[in-house]
This record gives C-alpha cells, sequence and structure tokens, in this order.
C-alpha cells in the first residue's frame, strides 16, 4: 500500500508551480498524465478509457480450435436442435478461413455448448 502523504494532492502541489490546477484533480493519475504528456501528443492520451481486447478470433483458430470444434460439430448441433446449424457451420468456416472474424457469435454459442455440457 502506498504512504498516503505520497498520494495526496497537498504533498505533490507543493512540487507544482500550478498548485490551483492540482487542488482540483480528481483521482491519483494526474502525475502520470502530467509527465506522460510532455512526450506522447494529447489526442492519444486524452481519451476516455479503454479496455484491452482478447484474442478470441486467434484462440479459436489455433490453441482452442479442437475443444471449438466438437461444441461446433454438425452432428451435435443437429442432434440438440438448439441453433441453425448451417449458419453456425458457415460462420464457423469463414472464421477458420480468416475471410470474417465472427468471434462474438461463436463465443455466444460457444459458451451455450459448454453450459449445456456441464448440465
Amino acid at each position: 500500500m502506498m504512504n498516503e502523504e505520497l498520494t495526496s494532492k497537498k504533498y505533490w502541489s507543493k512540487y507544482w508551480k500550478a498548485k490551483p490546477k492540482i487542488e482540483n484533480i480528481v483521482g491519483k493519475d494526474f502525475l502520470f498524465h502530467d509527465i506522460i504528456n510532455k512526450y506522447v501528443p494529447k489526442k492519444l492520451t486524452d481519451r476516455p478509457k479503454m479496455g484491452f481486447a482478447i484474442p478470441i478470433d486467434i484462440w479459436l483458430r489455433k490453441p482452442l480450435r479442437e475443444w471449438a470444434e466438437s461444441l461446433l460439430n454438425e452432428t451435435r448441433l443437429r442432434q440438440e436442435g438448439y441453433f441453425n446449424v448451417n449458419l453456425i457451420r458457415n460462420k464457423w468456416k469463414e472464421h477458420l478461413s480468416g475471410k470474417k472474424n465472427w468471434q462474438n457469435h461463436l463465443w455466444d454459442v460457444l459458451m451455450f455448448q459448454s453450459w449445456n455440457d456441464s448440465k
């Protein structure tokens, strides 16, 4: 845990000339932004927070392919009868070929299939 004194606005305000600016700061990211803005264009740092994307598309084509194929097996999908088999199989083929990225659609089906297996 950081020392409260080191993270307080009062402590840092004595090191900057822009004391009023520091006293109006909400959060503790000011120090980082103050420094980074000297080296990085503001248009790259002055934006809302963003998460990072999980590379599900790549995982489905490589390390998770066998697992996904077993859950998206045509015979299995037909027997279960929950989904439009032709639609899912076409999306799966397009995804594997790299023609289109259907990761979100396929992931939903895979999660349902996985959940259905656990019942």
